[in-house]
């Protein structure tokens, strides 16, 4: 190859660096022009007041919501359940015809809504606020409906409300969540023989555990309900808010209070599933999209192609951010560490990870967010199962700090994003001195 062939290529390789600069810059204009398109005046949000966001909503509400507006009829007719079942149900099985004598409970032997009827019955499993599922939970569900009212498997129907869209969230579940051991009905969930290392996992959860023969013959008698089950089981997510707001149009308008709770509790899922959209403002960024990208008269394949290519520029420009997030959240965890360690002696750290203090075998701190999407966190972390004492003593800590109540995963008893990391942390650990904890 000649000397010019090499200056050649190498100058090309530069103007393809050059494109691809401007081509990100172009988006981040676009970006910055469609921001702007939200302070025009139509394109402001609704005043935002929905009573469920305001008073601390917690999943049981939610089951509640949901199991009141199933039971509504109308001249003996269970309209909105009629809906439900046709909309999510029919699908997999279920003809709204079987509607006769439901009876929609919520919170009935721990199942978050249950409806039984002549011949079939729905558990509704609600995750909205994110809880995890616990040993054999939907395993015994499903075997203490089978038992209780004399039902066939094929005509137990499963609907799961996950918070976070996952469309292989019934092929991922732990093998324990669909199984009811020997003991699953009569033991609660920590004295349960097959219980392993926390209060979400059994022996079958572990891929390394070999069993014993003791272990293996208790094994022997538990039943896996995931093929008995698995065909007639749904996951609804954005769907609810969808099916909520169309069911609000046929109730009786005099039922105004109904009506209002409905579509309130259809914003507040959509708050729950971050879909909360404003539609104006979605057309005056598809047009500034047409306008910036699109040449004139371009054909539908044209346009389209623009738009895949430009996708993958924005997913490159998004991956570079989400790297910065994180090192700027790693920055953070220090920045707060060095804020608080003159007032609190005994705070440690794992540098630009973590920092906290021990509390009762509590570890009570904040993350750099590395699992959180790059967003740094407080919580209240246990390495083994939480007792009642220390879920008891975040209990307290959290109402003098006049926190409600937040999320919570198999090791953190509580947890939640912040930007206030050093506040947050400082309240806490004064909450816990003056309750006598530290």
């Amino acid at each position: 190859m000649t000397e010019q062939s090499i200056k050649l290529l190498i100058e090309f390789s530069n103007s393809i660096s050059r494109l691809k600069v401007n081509a990100i810059k172009q988006l981040l204009e676009i970006a910055s022009e469609c921001e702007k398109l939200k302070d025009k005046p139509e394109n402001k949000p609704l005043y935002q007041f929905n009573l469920l966001d305001i008073v601390p909503t917690i999943e049981p509400h939610t089951s509640k919501f949901l199991s009141i507006i199933l039971n509504y009829t109308e001249n003996g007719k269970y309209i909105i359940l009629e809906s439900f079942v046709e909309r999510f149900l029919s699908l997999v099985g279920l003809n709204k015809s079987r509607i006769k004598k439901p009876r929609i409970t919520p919170e009935k032997s721990h199942i978050d809504v249950h409806i039984i009827d002549n011949d079939y019955a729905v558990i509704i499993e609600n995750k909205m606020m994110n809880a995890p599922f616990q040993r054999n939970q939907l395993g015994r569900y499903i075997e203490d409906t089978h038992i209780r009212y004399g039902l066939n498997y094929h005509d137990i129907f499963l609907i799961i409300l996950p918070q976070y869209f996952n469309p292989n969230l019934l092929e991922n579940l732990r093998p324990s969540v669909l199984k009811c051991p020997p003991d699953g009905l009569t033991s609660p969930n920590y004295s349960r023989k097959c219980a392993h290392s926390d209060q979400y996992n059994c022996w079958c959860d572990d891929k390394a555990r070999v069993l014993n023969q003791e272990e293996k013959t208790h094994c022997q008698d538990c039943k896996d309900l995931r093929s008995s089950v698995f065909s007639r089981s749904v996951v609804i997510q954005s769907q609810l808010s969808d099916w909520l707001l169309d069911i609000e149009q046929i109730i009786d308008p005099k039922q105004t209070i109904l009506r209002s709770a409905i579509h309130q509790f259809a914003d507040f899922t959509k708050g729950l599933f971050d879909i909360r959209i404003n539609n104006h403002l979605i057309m005056d960024i598809q047009n500034i999209i047409r306008e910036s990208l699109f040449p004139e008269s371009s054909s539908s394949i044209a346009q389209w192609n623009i738009l895949n290519e430009k996708s993958k520029e924005l997913s490159e420009i998004q991956n570079v951010m989400a790297k910065m997030k994180l090192q700027l959240s790693k920055k953070l965890i220090d920045e707060w560490y060095h804020e608080l360690k003159p007032e609190f002696s005994s705070l440690e750290r794992e540098v630009q990870k973590s920092f906290g203090i021990k509390i009762k075998g509590v570890w009570v701190g904040c993350w750099c967010g590395s699992d959180n999407n790059g967003e740094p966190y407080w919580g209240f972390y246990c390495e083994n199962q939480a007792t009642d004492e220390q879920k008891a003593m975040v209990d307290e800590i959290l109402s003098e700090c006049d926190i409600h109540p937040s999320k919570s995963t198999a090791n953190f008893i509580a947890w939640n994003s912040t930007r206030k990391g050093a506040e947050r942390c400082k309240a806490f650990y004064n909450a816990a001195k003056k309750l006598g904890y530290l």
